[in-house]
C-alpha cells in the first residue's frame, strides 16, 4: 500500500486523508465537496484500486443534529394529565388545555414515549410549516432518528423517501401538517394534534375539503388509539364534545384534561390595552403610541427581545389615487392589489394574494394621470421599514409568508432570533401558532380591530384565539413579560376578555348566540361554491340548485319529527365575487344536530346537484367550512 501511495498526487493523497477521517467510508458528492476534486479524479483511484466506488441507497430525508435531552420534571397538573393519559385505551379523545407556556409539548413527549417502547409509532400534527423545525429539534433531542418530517415543503424526492420510510415496521415519530393526517404509519399507537384550534388544519383548495381533525379521529378509530387535541384556546366544536359528557357516563370517550398554570408558576403578562383614539387627539399620527414606543426603546437599553404582530404581510394593502380615488385592482378577482417593497433598489410591485397576479406600481394614476397616487393601509413590510426609520438602532426580522418561501428559512430566521441577532421579530399570525421563545419579553399588536370586524360568525372566536395566543408568546422565560394591545375600539367585549384572560366567560357567551342561532357546534354547515367564466351563468345555476334542495329538503322534513328544520341559506354572491377570472356565487346548507352527521339521516344529494349544473360551472362541497369567503 505504501508502495501505492508513493504513485498518487498530492491531491490524490488529501482524498485519502480525508476518506480516514470519516472512518474510510463517505458518499461521493460529499467527497467531491470537502476535496474539492472530480469525479474522474476519484475514477482512476478507483481503476488503481485506492478507492472503491459502489451503489448504496441514500434516503432523502430532512435531518438535523441536536443535542440530546432527558424527561423534564413535571409539574403537579402534568403530572396528573400525564397519568390518566397513560391509562387510556382505545380510540378516547382528549382536549389537553392548557394555557400558553403551561409545558403541553413536556407532556406529549412523556406520553409518546412509552409508545415507542411497546414498539408503537405516533402522529404529531401542527397547523404550519413554520411550527415544524422547534417541534422536530425538540423531538430529536427526546428520541433521536426515530422522528421524521412530512409537509408540503418537502422535495418531491424527499416526500417519496419519507413515505417509504413510515411504511416499514420501526416505531417511529411523524411530525407534520395537516397532510401528514395520511401519513401510512403501521401499528398507530398514538395521535397528538398541537393547536387544534388553528384554522391551518382545515383544507380549502384545492379540493376536497378536509379537516385533519375529523380526519384524526377516523384513524384513531381505525387504529384504536388515543386522540390528543391540545391547545390554550380550544374550538368551541372540541370544547362543547368534552363539556357535554354526563360524568355518569363511565363508557365516554371523551375526556378532559387541564393545565391552569405554566410552569414554574410564572405569570401570564399583563395586558395593556391603548386606545388609539386618544393617541390621534394627543396629535400622534404615528401607527406607535407612545406607550409601545417606550417599549420598543426599552428593549434595547435592557437587551431584551420582543415580537410585533401584524395581521397582513406585505407593505401597504392597496394602491389609490389621492386625486380621482382610482384604486388598483387585480384583473382577475375582485380584490385590490397589494403593494409590497422588497428594498429601496427595487421597483416597488402589486400582487393579488388570491391569483399571484404581479405588476410593477405605476408612477402615476393610470385614470387621470395624476402623480398623487400612493399606498394605503399597512403590512408587515411597512412596519418594518417604519421602525427602520425611526427605531435605526433597533435589529429587525420579519417572518412572515414572503420571507418564508425559501426551503429552511423558518428554521433559519427562528434561529437567528433565538441566537440573540435581532432585537425584534415582525410577523403575521405565523407567530402566533405554538413557537416558544423563552426570551420575548414584550409583544405588541398593532391594530386588533382587523380581527374584530370580518363578516364572519366566527369573528369573536378566532379573535381572542390569536390575542390570546399572541400575548402567550411573552414572558415564557425568567423574566416577566407585557403586553401592548392598540385598538380603536377599547370597549368591544372581546377585548374585555382577553386583557383579563377570560377565555371560558368569552366562550361561554358565543355558545349561548351560537345556539340560539343553530350555528356550529349545535348545527352543521354545508357550503356549496359555485364559480364559472361567466356571471350569469352561474348566478341561474346557484338558484336552481337552491330550488333543488329546498324541495328535497320538505319531501326529507314529512318523513321526520323534528323541532328545528333544514334551511337553504341564499344563493347569494360570494364576498369576493371573482377570483382567478372566475366568477363565484354560494349557498348555505345549515342542518340542525338531528340531520347532520349521522349515515343514516338525510344524505346530501350530490349527484343530483352535480346534475343541476352546466358544464362551465364548477361546484366544490365545504363540510363544516370555516371560511365564509
Amino acid at each position: 500500500m505504501e508502495n501505492e501511495e508513493e504513485t498518487l498526487t498530492p491531491r490524490q493523497r488529501d482524498i485519502l486523508a480525508i476518506l480516514k477521517r470519516h472512518g474510510g467510508e463517505l458518499w461521493l458528492q460529499d467527497l467531491l465537496k470537502q476535496g474539492k476534486t472530480t469525479a474522474a479524479t476519484l475514477q482512476k483511484m478507483a481503476q488503481s484500486g485506492c478507492v472503491a466506488i459502489a451503489m448504496e441507497e441514500r434516503l432523502r430525508l430532512e435531518d438535523h443534529t441536536v443535542l440530546r435531552d432527558r424527561p423534564l420534571a413535571l409539574t403537579e397538573d402534568q403530572q396528573q394529565a400525564l397519568t390518566q393519559i397513560h391509562g387510556l385505551s382505545g380510540c378516547t379523545q382528549v382536549l389537553l388545555h392548557g394555557v400558553t407556556g403551561s409545558g403541553k409539548t413536556e407532556v406529549y413527549l412523556q406520553a409518546i414515549a412509552p409508545v415507542l417502547e411497546k414498539g408503537k409509532s405516533a402522529l404529531v400534527l401542527v397547523p404550519e410549516i413554520g411550527l415544524t423545525p422547534q417541534l422536530t429539534d425538540r423531538f430529536r433531542a427526546r428520541f433521536g432518528e426515530r422522528v421524521r418530517v412530512y409537509h408540503s415543503a418537502l422535495s418531491d424526492g424527499e416526500r417519496f423517501d419519507t413515505w417509504r420510510y413510515l411504511l416499514n415496521q420501526e416505531p417511529q415519530v411523524v411530525i407534520g401538517t395537516r397532510s401528514a393526517v395520511f401519513a401510512p404509519l403501521p401499528n398507530l399507537g398514538l395521535i397528538v394534534m398541537d393547536e387544534e384550534h388553528d384554522g391551518g388544519y382545515k383544507q380549502e383548495q384545492p379540493a376536497p375539503c378536509y379537516h385533519a381533525r375529523t380526519v384524526a379521529g377516523w384513524r384513531s378509530q381505525l387504529a384504536d388509539c388515543p386522540l390528543i387535541l391540545g391547545s390554550a384556546t380550544p374550538s368551541l366544536e372540541s370544547w362543547v364534545a368534552v363539556q357535554s359528557i354526563a360524568p355518569s357516563n363511565a363508557e365516554h370517550t371523551q375526556l378532559y384534561l387541564e393545565l391552569p398554570k405554566r410552569v414554574q408558576e410564572r405569570p401570564l403578562p399583563p395586558i395593556t390595552v391603548v386606545d388609539m383614539r386618544e393617541e390621534l387627539q394627543q396629535g400622534n399620527r404615528s401607527m406607535f403610541s407612545q406607550t409601545l414606543r417606550d417599549a420598543i426603546v426599552g428593549l434595547k437599553e435592557n437587551q431584551q427581545q420582543g415580537i410585533l404582530f401584524v395581521q397582513r404581510r406585505g407593505h401597504s394593502t392597496f394602491v389609490s389615487c389621492r386625486s380621482c380615488g382610482f384604486v388598483m385592482n387585480c384583473p382577475n378577482c375582485s380584490v385590490s392589489l397589494t403593494y409590497h417593497q422588497e428594498s429601496a433598489q427595487h421597483n416597488p410591485l402589486l400582487r393579488c394574494h388570491y391569483c399571484n397576479f404581479l405588476q410593477q406600481q405605476p408612477k402615476d394614476c393610470p385614470d387621470c394621470k395624476s402623480p398623487y397616487f400612493r399606498f394605503f393601509g399597512t403590512g408587515t413590510q411597512r412596519v418594518a421599514e417604519t421602525l427602520n426609520d425611526e427605531f435605526p438602532a433597533l435589529r429587525l426580522l420579519r417572518f412572515d409568508s414572503d420571507t418564508t418561501r425559501r426551503k429552511g428559512s423558518h428554521r433559519e430566521l427562528l434561529q437567528k432570533f433565538a441566537d440573540g441577532e435581532a432585537d425584534l421579530l415582525v410577523g403575521t399570525q405565523m407567530l402566533t401558532k405554538g413557537i416558544d421563545l423563552p426570551q420575548v419579553q414584550l409583544v405588541g399588536v398593532l391594530a386588533a380591530d382587523g380581527l374584530l370586524n370580518l363578516p364572519d360568525f366566527r369573528a369573536s372566536e378566532r379573535a381572542v384565539q390569536t390575542l390570546l395566543q399572541v400575548a402567550g408568546r411573552s414572558g415564557r422565560g425568567t423574566t416577566p413579560g407585557q403586553v401592548i394591545l392598540q385598538t380603536y375600539t377599547p370597549e368591544h367585549p372581546v377585548i374585555g376578555a382577553v386583557q383579563r384572560y377570560a377565555f371560558q366567560a368569552c366562550v361561554d357567551a358565543e355558545l349561548q348566540q351560537r345556539k340560539a342561532l343553530n350555528y356550529p357546534p349545535f348545527g352543521q354547515l354545508i357550503l356549496l361554491r359555485l364559480s364559472s367564466p361567466q356571471l350569469d351563468l352561474v348566478e341561474k345555476t346557484a338558484y336552481r340548485i337552491a330550488e333543488f334542495l329546498e324541495g328535497a329538503i320538505a319531501t326529507h322534513q314529512e318523513s321526520v319529527s323534528a323541532s328545528v328544520k333544514a334551511e337553504v341559506l341564499g344563493p347569494a354572491p360570494a364576498n369576493i365575487l371573482r377570483v382567478a377570472g372566475r366568477f363565484r356565487w354560494q349557498l348555505m346548507l345549515k342542518l340542525p344536530p338531528n340531520l347532520g352527521g349521522k349515515p343514516h339521516q338525510w344524505k346530501l344529494p350530490v349527484e343530483e346537484m352535480r346534475a343541476c349544473c352546466d358544464k362551465d360551472v364548477r361546484l366544490t362541497i365545504d363540510v363544516d367550512p370555516l371560511s365564509l369567503l
